[in-house]
């Protein structure tokens, strides 16, 4: 009794502790469904370019929510790019950006993997390591024409036309540019074209092609409502840009509007320019002095020269001034031609690496393919030397099997008993081998019997010649060796034996020659070349 309460119990705990953990697993399931899912969502509303929604719903997560490596790695991606998009980037988001990187590294995800390498190029780029930056881009540029992803390959060209613009590089700044809008234009994006025509606006001022430039700001001021109103400061400074020579008054009303938004150096350059052409230094003096005070990456140089100028003019120093500009000047120079240089080198040397590397896997591509060619055709050529030694092994087990149902049958019929029975059995078996085992013989016992019949054969092929002899062979094995060991002049070939085979069953010469379509004189040939040495 005490057993079976005991066995009973044991029963109910068994029973209790699959439930728990089925309770359990049920929790981890709907809990990793829930981390899913609004991961998902994040992206899907990063892809909507709703970045305040996304970055809102990262922030109410925590990474001790998530229980698997992958989403600790996704969701640390998402904590810097929505960061980074409502211009509130992490401290630690290059140092989170590297462990996303090892990760995909090794659980590879190009979508992934192209905006970590998007982002720590952005964040090179705010440190103002530009030939970092551009390393980065170009991995991402890689990444991003492998998986095809028309948002990532945008993103990734204006990011390098970017760069390119603030390194003098205006060739690359102009490419990249080109690129960027002619994917905006695939996927009719508004805001993406909007800043696509400006960047190949600007691309095209710091070379000079006035037209270009009108063109395209013209074109972006069509697409100026779809600009992001964070950005639309500067956007209205170049607009000024746009009518700072047809129009200055409108030049102006456009800078003093971007200035009531944020201040730009650029803006206070050229709004001081429009002062000084129309003959009002003071003015054009206050502007530069503002514009000098402005905390943005914008060169000083040209302020500070104008400013330097203008107090010279004035008596307000003396030449050393001057000096010191230049000294500046060519200083700020040189350090910016070696860095550009440098970042135009790095990137014609990225380019052409990636070149090379594609062309090596092209070639290793090749090479697997011929050896995967050769493979198939020495398989090939095996599987049918080998089929074919199996069908001859094959062939000659079935002459061998007719060779001796004729012998039995010859046998019964020389012992003078009615063996009728037992002959018809060994008969019947032979025409088993030839119609449903091997074809090839019961057509070698056509031709035979044609042969038998003196029916007339038009042409005799190598193979019809072959299907002949093996036939004969199955019926007379014997006569078929002695023909083939017996010493001649020349190689015993199919169409050699199939005569010596003919003058074996008696035919004569001219019966020869209507069966094997020979005249007077091949009949002479073939008779002399078939000759035994013996004689």
């Amino acid at each position: 009794m005490i057993f079976v309460i005991f066995a009973v119990k044991e029963k109910k705990m068994k029973q209790a502790s699959i439930f728990i953990l089925v309770l359990v697993l049920l929790v981890y399931g709907c809990q990793r469904s829930n981390i899913n899912k609004n991961l998902a969502e994040i992206d899907s509303l990063v892809v909507a370019e709703l970045n305040d929604s996304a970055y809102h719903l990262v922030m109410q997560m925590n990474e001790t929510d998530f229980y698997t490596p992958e989403d600790i790695a996704h969701f640390n991606l998402l904590r810097v790019q929505t960061g980074n998009l409502v211009n509130r980037p992490l401290e630690s988001s290059d140092s989170l950006l590297d462990e996303v990187i090892t990760f995909y590294k090794l659980h590879p995800d190009n979508e992934k993997m192209t905006d970590a390498y998007y982002y720590k190029a952005v964040n090179a780029y705010k440190m103002r390591d530009y030939q970092r930056s551009i390393i980065f881009f170009k991995k991402a540029e890689i990444l991003a024409e492998h998986s095809g992803n028309l948002r990532h390959k945008f993103k990734v060209a204006e990011g390098i036309s970017f760069v390119n613009g603030r390194c003098a590089n205006y060739d690359f700044q102009l490419k990249y540019a080109k690129q960027a809008l002619d994917l905006a234009k695939r996927v009719n994006n508004k805001n993406w074209i909007a800043y696509s025509y400006y960047r190949m606006g600007v691309a095209h001022s710091k070379s000079g092609n006035e037209d270009s430039i009108l063109y395209y700001l013209h074109q972006m001021e069509k697409y100026t409502k779809f600009i992001d109103k964070k950005e639309l400061p500067l956007i209205l400074t170049n607009l000024g840009l746009l009518y700072r020579d047809s129009n200055p008054e409108e030049a102006k009303k456009f800078l003093m509007k971007s200035l009531s938004y944020k201040e730009f150096t650029n803006t206070y350059e050229w709004l001081a320019e429009i002062a000084y052409d129309e003959g009002k230094p003071d003015e054009a003096y206050q502007y530069w002095k503002k514009g000098l005070l402005v905390q943005d990456a914008t060169p000083k140089d040209n302020i500070l020269h104008n400013i330097i100028e203008y107090d010279i003019e004035r008596g307000k120093t003396d030449s050393i001034c001057e000096r010191v500009n230049e000294i500046i000047a060519i200083r700020d120079s040189i350090d910016d031609k070696l860095k550009n240089d440098t970042i135009k080198d790095l990137q014609t040397r990225f380019d052409y690496e990636v070149a090379m590397h594609e062309k090596d896997q092209t070639v290793i591509r090749w090479q697997w393919a011929l050896i995967g060619l050769f493979v198939i055709v020495v398989g090939l050529a095996l599987y049918i030397i080998i089929k074919r030694y199996k069908e001859k092994l094959l062939l000659k087990n079935h002459q061998m099997q007719i060779q001796e149902y004729t012998n039995q049958i010859r046998l019964l019929k020389e012992s003078g008993e009615d063996a009728s029975q037992q002959i018809e059995m060994l008969s019947d078996e032979i025409r088993k081998i030839m119609d449903e085992k091997s074809p090839r013989l019961s057509e070698g016992r056509m031709l035979y019997d044609s042969v038998m019949e003196s029916k007339p054969i038009i042409r005799w092929s190598a193979d019809d010649e072959k299907k002949f002899i093996e036939y004969y062979t199955a019926t007379n094995y014997r006569t078929v060796d002695r023909l083939r060991k017996e010493p001649r002049k020349e190689k015993l070939t199919d169409h050699k034996l199939l005569y010596l085979l003919l003058k074996e069953m008696g035919k004569t010469d001219k019966e020869v020659c209507d069966i094997m379509s020979l005249s007077d004189a091949g009949l002479r040939s073939i008779r002399n070349r078939t000759k035994p040495l013996k004689e």
